[in-house]
């Protein structure tokens, strides 16, 4: 199994600043996902950043629309 983790695309200097919240998942529960596919839409900001597929395999969504998302927190799994 994979875990898919936000990462901050450009992190801000300002502490504090790289919490973003899940916007859209762009892929179904369950789905079969490829490595490099988008998967969910987040915005930090006024940014909006893609997490992609780090594996292919199939995804468990681990966080719900709306919630919060810090650098490094799992949103899914792949396996």
């Amino acid at each position: 199994m994979t875990e898919l983790l936000y990462c901050a695309e450009h992190p801000d200097r300002a502490p504090g600043n790289t919490r973003a919240v899940l916007v859209r998942w762009l892929a179904t529960e369950g789905s079969l996902v490829r490595a490099g596919q988008p998967l969910a839409e987040v915005r930090r900001g006024r940014r909006h950043e893609h997490v992609r597929a780090l594996a292919t395999g199939t995804l468990h969504q681990q966080v719900r629309v709306g919630e919060p998302l810090f650098p490094g927190f799992p949103v899914g799994l792949i396996e």
